[in-house]
């Protein structure tokens, strides 16, 4: 059989297992009825807990045990560029990047896991009697950076260092699935093993829904198809026998050559997909930040101002309409925000008192490399 073999269609290499970068993702531990299903309660805790509507989210979560718990992660669809994403089709599962180390956990006590590579540092926080950590941290830094991203998780976890176990990771982490009964293996340094439960393969991945259920069923097919082509290639393969192969090898050289001739319009249409992806990725290297500039000036709003409407002017400038009770209130702010790194000028204008309210616009223009790493500090 082994003569023979080369005719059967060779077997399609597994699509690979994608850890989308868990800097950008916001991540919480909620509680669930366990006798409830979790998907509508993920749903409404999502909907509740997000700065934006779930369609422009990417989102998963994985459920404890018991069904009591389950850790949400999701992220803004805009802090993806096309090149982040533009693997997560053909993939077999895409999720963020601290999950796996889920299975890393050293104990069943309060336990952390630190793992750094490729310039972030990644903290995961467990209390005693918790199967999901309370605490995740993903912050850009180098190792020099590490401990402080630690004590930032454990203090966030209200944990003293000294009791807690702690395990260091490092290296390049990789996930597959060819653990036993279809579960999701991870490696670290292709050495140490992290296994996830079953079910977490199920909800984890953070692509869209929709999305995932039609990939679901074009799967379903293509194993049909694919059965069905290996009972073909068998068949051809018995006739070749019956007829010395001679006659039949033709046919099979026939038909690989009008294969070729119909791919040369597959081949035409992934030319263009790729000049267009090209050019979609040179269109969102620039794009409007207004969560980013709101998050910048607002810690130093006083209580007596209440923004009305925010507009911006630019990839750089907001303009403001707001109302203060104090309208003394109104240039102390302006010149507070002139004192921000990221702020390059900022001035009220158009103010107006009307019944104990002045009315003003305020006008606030930031710095070029003000977004520089995407609004975070």
């Amino acid at each position: 059989m082994s003569a023979l073999s080369r005719f059967l269609p060779a077997v399609p290499p597994p699509p690979p297992i994608v850890l989308a970068r868990g800097d950008v993702f916001f991540v919480r531990r909620v509680a669930l009825v366990p006798a409830e299903p979790a998907g509508p309660q993920i749903a409404l805790a999502l909907e509740a807990m997000a700065p934006f509507p779930p369609e422009q989210l990417y989102a998963g979560y994985l459920a404890a045990s018991d069904g009591a718990a389950a850790l949400i992660f999701a992220a803004f669809r805009r802090r993806f560029t096309p090149e982040d994403t533009e693997a997560w089709e053909g993939a077999h599962f895409v999720t963020a990047e601290f999950a796996p180390l889920l299975a890393a956990r050293p104990g069943q006590g309060d336990d952390a896991v630190l793992y750094v590579n490729e310039g972030r540092a990644q903290v995961l926080v467990w209390r005693r009697g918790e199967e999901l950590p309370g605490v995740v941290l993903c912050r850009e830094t180098g190792e020099a950076g590490a401990e402080g991203v630690l004590a930032a998780a454990l203090a966030r976890a209200g944990l003293a260092a000294e009791a807690v176990t702690l395990k260091r990771l490092d290296g390049a982490l990789a996930l597959s699935a060819a653990a036993p009964g279809g579960a999701l293996q991870g490696r670290v340094r292709a050495t140490q093993e992290l296994v996830w439960p079953t079910g977490w393969s199920a909800t984890g991945d953070v692509r869209d829904p929709d999305f995932l259920a039609a990939r679901r069923q074009a799967q379903l097919r293509d194993l049909w198809l694919w059965r069905g082509l290996l009972g073909a290639a068998a068949l051809l393969l018995f006739v070749a026998l019956l007829d010395l192969g001679s006659g039949i090898l033709g046919a099979v050289a026939k038909r690989r050559h009008a294969l070729v001739k119909a791919q040369t319009e597959d081949v035409r249409h992934i030319e263009t997909s790729e000049a267009l992806a090209k050019r979609i990725a040179e269109l969102s290297e620039k794009r409007l930040m207004p969560f980013e500039m709101m998050a910048l000036i607002n810690p130093a709003r006083p209580e007596t101002i209440v923004f009305q409407r925010a507009i911006t002017r630019g990839l750089l400038k907001l303009e403001i309409e707001a109302q203060a009770s104090n309208a003394e209130a109104v240039g102390k702010y302006a010149n507070e925000l002139k004192t921000l790194p990221g702020v390059a000028t900022a001035a009220a204008r158009g103010i107006q008192a009307r019944g104990g309210v002045t009315s003003f616009i305020l006008d606030v223009e930031f710095k070029a490399d003000a977004f520089s790493k995407g609004g975070e500090s």
